[in-house]
């Protein structure tokens, strides 16, 4: 659990997120959203200790996941079509949607109560620019997306071909810790590394930018 016995509760995670925010270099132009990230958190945060969505993190770990998450919105345009692949607990699809209002965001998660709970996300929260789609990568269809989305989800090269669900000119978006290896295993698929964002306080962590020929 995060901070005792009980979860805690928005108003203390959002404490912890506006505290934070400076070390992320990121600053709140809404305090709706760091409202909605609290509350989101809050209900991470009683949802795990039923079912295992994020393992045994902190408070302070939850609220650092959230921020390296938004960290990545400046690498979106106004109005993207994104796929973020294997939401699972929420990470990076949830705080980006909340963040960024405009993009159109669709949460992919196949295991079924980590999809449930997606969907009370989006419910409770509410967040209106995002839906649960309860399936895997390969059951997108062609060319469906604009930029996709994915932290700690390895990637088969075969699985992945040529990344059908991406447009042309489309990118993938990584949060990665491993300093070559993301490049090698996706330069099969097609995707080419464009640029690497380093994540404070981290030697190795990272969001690396691939775009599709």
């Amino acid at each position: 659990m995060s901070g005792g016995p009980e979860p805690l509760p928005p108003e203390k995670f959002r404490g912890l997120l506006r505290r934070e925010l400076p070390r992320w270099s990121l600053t709140a132009s809404d305090d709706a959203a760091l409202d909605r990230l609290s509350i989101f958190l809050a209900e991470l945060d009683r949802w795990r200790a039923q079912i295992n969505l994020t393992g045994r993190l902190s408070a302070a770990e939850l609220v650092s996941h959230t921020l390296e998450s938004v960290l990545a919105e400046h690498l979106l345009p106004g109005g993207a079509r994104v796929i973020d692949i294997g939401t699972g607990g929420g990470f990076p699809g949830v705080p980006l949607a909340i963040w960024r209002p405009d993009l159109e965001m669709t949460w992919l998660e196949p295991r079924k109560k980590r999809a449930a709970f997606l969907r009370h996300v989006v419910r409770t929260i509410p967040v209106t620019n995002a839906t649960v789609r309860e399936a895997r990568r390969e059951d997108l269809p062609a060319e469906s997306f604009e930029y996709a989305t994915s932290r700690g989800v390895k990637f088969d090269p075969r699985a992945v071909g040529r990344a059908p669900f991406l447009q042309p000119g489309g990118a993938w978006l990584l949060w990665t810790t491993a300093s070559g290896g993301p490049a090698g295993e996706l330069a099969p698929a097609g995707l080419r590394l464009e640029t690497t964002i380093p994540i404070p306080g981290s030697r190795e962590r990272a969001i690396r930018v691939f775009r599709k020929a």
